[in-house]
């Protein structure tokens, strides 16, 4: 491997002592408790290679994974790579509920876009924002292994959506709004999913495109929808014509599907699942053919939190 010489090089930034603390802190309890002597970074890398069950053990505790079942083996080291060993068999654990476990008036999101104003929400204010999707989502009688298709641009609806799925031990897959009608197709039929969300329009460079007849004819080709959901890009859009999409709605409508006669919003229930229990499907670009399917699953995703 070709390696540049930086004994030249200006110095650009510098860390200071308080600067990667919680690599420090971790690096700490892995000396006190298996008596080693780490100087830095390299050291406390070529352990993990060497300790590899011990050191994702402890990185389990060190980040607080929150869930129902620990593990009871984190890798099978005897397992070929080329079977795919199973990390941390036997846990049982929830995406969502990790990543909402803060409930505080912390930032969570900032969403903003090219047309629309920047809006700020909190811990507290998302997870309440997800127990709302959460709660029409379950009347609407999504479970655990369905999945919800996603063809929208970045907004804090497909955020709230998204987190609302994985609490139900769905699978959240996307598209992006730019892709064409066939594109799209191609993609989610391999899923079959039971609801897709979307919406009405978007701006791109100073124009705005218009999603609606795109979005009929790709509903037209996803047999398996049961729900499609639209969201609305501005107040006027609830006047557009949305009869001619199948099973369509605005999401605005779906949500109001959780309401009680007392106005209460149930508490989200966090569906446990393995750490390999798929919560994301991608696709590769299709270039050399079918766009082929791109699983995530929960536990990898939680590590990386």
């Amino acid at each position: 491997m070709y390696h540049h010489k930086f004994v030249d090089a200006p110095l650009i930034w510098k860390p200071e002592e308080n600067h990667g603390r919680n690599m420090k802190d971790f690096k700490k309890i892995i000396e006190d408790k298996y008596c080693v002597t780490l100087g830095g970074y390299e050291d406390l890398y070529e352990w993990s290679i060497g300790h590899l069950c011990k050191f994702w053990s402890e990185m389990w505790d060190f980040i607080g994974v929150i869930s129902s079942k620990k593990f009871d083996m984190v890798v099978d080291l005897n397992t070929p790579i080329s079977d795919l060993p199973e990390w941390f068999k036997g846990a049982e654990i929830n995406l969502a509920e990790n990543f909402l476990k803060y409930r505080d008036d912390s930032l969570a999101l900032i969403t903003t876009g090219e047309d629309t104003k920047t809006e700020k929400f909190t811990f507290a204010q998302m997870y309440e924002e997800v127990r709302l999707y959460a709660a029409a989502f379950r009347k609407f009688g999504l479970k655990k292994g369905d999945f919800v298709a996603c063809h929208i641009s970045n907004r804090k609806e497909a955020v709230f959506a998204m987190y609302a799925v994985l609490s139900i031990g769905a699978v959240w897959t996307p598209a992006l709004p730019t892709l064409g009608v066939e594109a799209v197709v191609k993609r989610f039929q391999q899923v079959n999913p039971k609801i897709l969300l979307s919406i009405d329009r978007y701006a791109q460079d100073g124009k705005n495109i218009d999603m609606l007849p795109k979005l009929k004819k790709i509903v037209e080709g996803l047999l398996s929808l049961d729900k499609v959901l639209i969201v609305a890009s501005k107040p006027d859009s609830y006047s557009k014509d949305i009869s001619g999409i199948k099973n369509s709605c605005f999401l605005k409508e779906f949500l109001n599907l959780d309401e009680k006669e007392n106005g209460r919003v149930p508490p989200i229930i966090f569906e446990q699942v393995s750490f390999s229990h798929p919560v994301t499907i991608n696709y590769t670009s299709g270039t050399t053919g079918l766009p082929k399917a791109v699983v995530h699953g929960s536990g990898v995703s939680i590590l990386y939190l």
